[in-house]
């Protein structure tokens, strides 16, 4: 199709070795995960394939759920888990957005409500918190994330330590409801010193409380192919903090997409200085090689930010709710991957090679061409 510009050729027997190929084994549906805003409100459930969800920006942080002390309200939170299980989902639930009633600093303003980006006041607090959600979904949710860009002051506006002491105690706290909950790091991101950050929670003691490393790694100014060096970054640091056994996690990724339906862009967006990707050509080609980068690299989850956002990051227009063309891209290689194994990636004058086994044990080649942007190609030779 025209919307992807990527060749997917199978190949006679023929293995190209990348610069850093990825594990031997297959690659699992739960590697394409999604961030739904509003699955109980309209929006039309994802047709595509995939295996995890993440619920940030879904209106289920800690001041939705108890927006008094004591009073709670699972109502949302209970509509997606049953969803989840429905559709043999695996859910990431982020732990964070404080209360005004339990803030350390309720009247500070951030871009949510007043006093949502600090720290609780008292640990205790945090605590119930945790502990009820752990208990109320006990077999149900097994991966929780502490935290949301921690390391940007507009989501985070607390010291490391205190940081870290969050992440202990919910480590603490979870385990205790159930040993095969997997805790994941505070998720750094954006220019600047995110590694660093990453490197400074590790090394406070985070690293013990934490079974999964997570990041996100946006590149939203350029081609995917520049996640590379910040991959490589983290995994550097991981190794030198004594977690690089652990998986690495791309917990939040996504780019500025024309919509096709009038709805303006977000301003912020715009202000911000985004790639801004053309409806029918770009977006597809920058998904597919997002993903393939990222899992070649040796990220074993990519959550794509995301479904149903309304101001130009969604793959989905916002007044109708059609998919845009970007979504057959998805679909393509989801088809093509998942199952698939030893997916290698290597550059050569800026032509993109990516070798893989299917699921069928087939060799496969997946081709593209940053220097001369070439058409789409797409067949199933031998």
């Amino acid at each position: 199709m025209k919307t992807i510009r990527v060749l997917l050729l199978l190949l006679g027997g023929v293995f190209l070795f990348g610069l850093r190929p990825s594990s031997a084994e297959s690659i699992p549906i739960q590697y394409f995960g999604l961030h739904i805003h509003r699955a109980d409100q309209g929006t039309t459930w994802p047709s595509i394939p995939f295996g995890s969800w993440r619920l940030w920006d879904a209106y289920v942080g800690w001041a939705q759920l108890e927006p008094s002390r004591g009073q709670w309200d699972f109502t949302r939170l209970d509509r997606y888990v049953a969803m989840a299980e429905l559709t043999k989902i695996d859910i990431l639930l982020p732990l964070a957005i404080t209360p005004r009633w339990a803030s350390a600093r309720p009247d500070e303003s951030s871009p949510y409500k007043p006093g949502n980006i600090a720290e609780p006041a008292n640990l205790a607090d945090w605590s119930t918190y945790v502990a009820t959600v752990g208990a109320r979904y006990k077999g149900r949710i097994k991966h929780y994330e502490v935290w949301n860009e921690p390391s940007d002051q507009n989501h985070y506006s607390g010291d490391l330590a205190t940081l870290v002491k969050l992440t202990c105690e919910a480590k603490r706290v979870l385990q205790a409801i159930d040993p095969g909950i997997k805790l994941v790091s505070p998720a750094s991101a954006g220019g600047g010193r995110h590694i660093e950050y990453l490197d400074r929670f590790l090394a406070a003691g985070g690293r013990k409380c934490i079974d999964i490393v997570g990041h996100h790694f946006y590149v939203f100014k350029e081609s995917p192919e520049a996640m590379i060096p910040t991959i490589r970054g983290v995994k550097r640091v991981m190794a030198a903090n004594g977690v690089g056994h652990m998986p690495l996690w791309n917990t939040e990724t996504g780019y500025w997409i024309e919509n096709g339906d009038g709805t303006p862009d977000h301003p912020m967006v715009a202000k911000g200085g985004w790639k801004r990707l053309g409806l029918e050509k770009e977006s597809g080609d920058y998904l597919m090689r997002a993903l393939l980068i990222a899992r070649a690299e040796g990220v074993d989850r990519f959550y794509w930010y995301s479904w149903d956002n309304r101001y130009g990051l969604g793959m989905v227009e916002s007044i109708t709710g059609q998919p845009k063309p970007m979504v057959e891209a998805w679909r393509v290689l989801a088809d093509r991957l998942v199952g698939a194994s030893r997916l290698s990636c290597k550059e050569s004058g800026g032509r993109w090679s990516c070798t893989l086994n299917l699921r069928s044990g087939e060799p496969a080649k997946i081709t593209w061409n940053v220097a001369n942007g070439s058409g789409v190609l797409i067949s199933n030779e031998r």
